[in-house]
């Protein structure tokens, strides 16, 4: 049996909250995070899978007794830019 509803807060690994994090659950359902990085969701089911542009995409699997998660995400480094006519 998993939780009826999840609540916690999405940051960066320096403790800055990140807003607009889209929370899913497996059954589709999502929140999305507020200024705080706080959010709520209902019928999260096993797990909940987070995302944000520019930032890894991150997964928790939740036990029967997660009540409150803190999720850390860390940002996508950039791809190492190409100087004009490199590799010919």
């Amino acid at each position: 049996m998993t939780p009826r509803s999840v609540t916690g807060f999405v940051t960066t690994a320096d403790g800055a909250p990140l807003q607009g994090v889209m929370v899913m659950g497996l059954d589709l359902n999502y929140a999305e995070t507020d200024a705080d990085g706080r959010f709520e969701l209902i019928r999260p089911e096993m797990a909940v899978f987070c995302w944000l542009t520019g930032f890894r995409p991150t997964t928790r699997l939740l036990s029967r007794d997660s009540e409150a998660l803190n999720i850390v995400m860390e940002p996508v480094a950039a791809a190492p830019s190409r100087a004009a006519g490199a590799g010919r």
